[in-house]
């Protein structure tokens, strides 16, 4: 984090976050962000983000007790030089290992704008915009919102809408669902996505120490919702790679979420308690607790700041591992393991110290998170011992400095 600059009511926030995955992807993303306010309390917001990824990506396909070769998203064979005399960059994968492609890489530039004006002593309406460009993607997104005090501003109702339209042109070509991989059948054609939603939240004073939050919401997503780079594995009875298919998904999914948060404080020390439960029609139904403490040590300058996040979703009712030969022919079906059931944890600590008259603050945080996928289909007689159901694990640094 590089200081926060303040002059005639410009504010100046950077960010530095460097997240690894243990052997597989690591990103680093800085972010600046800038604020206006003005002398009748509107304030102008624009944020600036840019992300780097690289390393090695899973490709939806299973480990097989024999070697594997795969094409990256570019190629159209899996020859050394595809058919335009182009290089096809294939990447063979050692028996049983997890397939992924070891050249993954993306870059990401963000740029956000916000507005917030008072339309009365007790009403705040607020409206933005957001821009996202990828090598393979571009979105557009809006929103605007309306808060009310009530209660002596004891209570604040809230309400806000947002779209989102996207439009994917996969490295490669779009390929064509559930079609064999092996033919990269693939159509040049760009693809598009749209979503639309609301939420309606409420914030109570309880107590002088207690605090409460309560949204509701819900959105909805329509067109191109596949991972184009994602494949699934056919096999047979006896667990034999016979082939593989790209994957496909609904082309529409409608979420609904609510959450709940406590927030309670006194003395030196404070208590953010948060609940989550989301489910849709993919019937994926996810849950999240954290409880995150802070302390503040004896001179009020320095605190620490501990993070607990507990995770839990059920698999979209599309998602399989495999497919076996007897059960290809399916509407739709993802081997992402994103959408599969799966158990998280996250162990995270934050260290603040105050300094210069507490007018700055120099801060570090670190986080681990681990992942575990369940409900776990029996391995077939080949795949036996081989490890069809890998977790992840990672770690987060973020270092900050605020002015």
């Amino acid at each position: 984090m590089i200081p926060e600059v303040q002059a005639n009511g410009w504010s100046v926030d950077s960010a530095l976050a460097y997240y690894h995955e243990d052997g597989r992807i690591q990103a680093i993303e800085p972010v600046v962000d800038v604020s206006k306010t003005f002398s009748a309390g509107q304030q102008l917001g624009l944020k600036l983000t840019a992300d780097s990824l690289s390393g090695a990506s899973p490709n939806g396909a299973l480990p097989s007790n024999k070697a594997q070769t795969f094409a990256a998203p570019s190629g159209t064979s899996l020859s050394p030089v595809a058919t335009s005399g182009k290089a096809a960059h294939p990447y063979t994968v050692l028996p049983g290992h997890l397939p992924e492609d070891p050249d993954y890489h993306d870059q990401r530039v963000a740029a956000a704008f916000s507005w917030d004006q008072s339309l009365t002593r007790l009403t705040q309406m607020s409206v933005g915009s957001k821009l996202s460009y990828e090598d393979d993607f571009f979105s557009t997104a809006v929103n605007a919102s309306i808060a009310h005090d009530f209660n002596e501003k004891n209570t604040t109702a809230s309400a806000q809408v947002n779209g989102e339209f996207d439009s994917i042109n996969p490295i490669g070509g779009t390929p064509v669902p559930l079609s064999d991989y092996l033919l990269f059948d693939k159509s040049s054609s760009s693809e598009h996505k749209n979503g639309a939603g609301v939420l309606l939240g409420l914030t109570q004073v309880i107590t002088p120490q207690w605090v409460a939050e309560l949204n509701l919401t819900a959105d909805r997503f329509t067109g191109y919702l596949n991972d184009p780079y994602k494949i699934i594995s056919v096999i047979d009875p006896l667990g034999n790679t016979t082939g593989y298919l790209y994957e496909h998904r609904p082309d529409e999914r409608t979420r609904r979420s609510g959450y709940l948060e406590n927030r309670f404080g006194w003395g030196r020390a404070s208590v953010a308690l948060s609940m989550r439960y989301m489910t849709d029609d993919w019937q994926v139904h996810s849950e999240t607790i954290q409880l995150t403490p802070r302390w503040w040590m004896q001179a009020r300058t320095q605190y620490l700041e501990p993070t607990f996040r507990w995770y839990h979703q059920s698999a979209a009712y599309f998602y399989t591992p495999w497919l076996s030969g007897a059960n290809a022919d399916v509407g739709y079906a993802s081997a992402d393991q994103r959408l599969a059931a799966l158990n998280a944890v996250t162990y995270g600590l934050k260290y603040g110290v105050k300094i210069d008259d507490a007018r700055q603050e120099l801060s570090l945080r670190i986080e681990y998170y681990q992942q575990r996928q369940t409900d776990r289909l029996a391995a077939p007689a080949v795949l036996e011992g081989l490890d069809l159901y890998p977790g992840l694990k990672a770690i987060l640094v973020q270092v900050g400095w605020h002015f």
